[in-house]
């Protein structure tokens, strides 16, 4: 079982240009009495719930799309001088 988060660049190799950049994410669901809670295993604080795992799913992405943005905002907010951005790969162990 491969766990961890991914990114996945997606080219379009005619126009010869990154279309689409996609992350992969691992969604732990538990059932609970009227419905699901879902967190995400990489990232413990975004967590939600839903009457039905497509629900909950639903909810969960929303979730983790408001604290990226929230994380992408905060990490420049106190930033002064020559910043660099770059994109860093990790290989993550698999759970025993």
């Amino acid at each position: 079982m491969t766990c961890g988060a991914f990114v996945y660049i997606i080219y379009d190799m005619n126009a010869k240009k990154q279309i689409q950049k996609v992350n992969t994410f691992t969604a732990i669901f538990q059932k609970v009495r009227g419905g699901y809670t879902t967190w995400i295993e990489e990232m413990p604080n975004v967590i939600s719930e839903g009457k039905t795992k497509a629900e909950a799913e639903k909810n969960l992405k929303d979730a983790l799309e408001l604290m990226l943005e929230t994380n992408r905002i905060m990490s420049f907010k106190d930033a002064v001088g020559d910043i660099e951005r770059r994109v860093i790969s990790l290989s993550v162990r698999p759970l025993a």
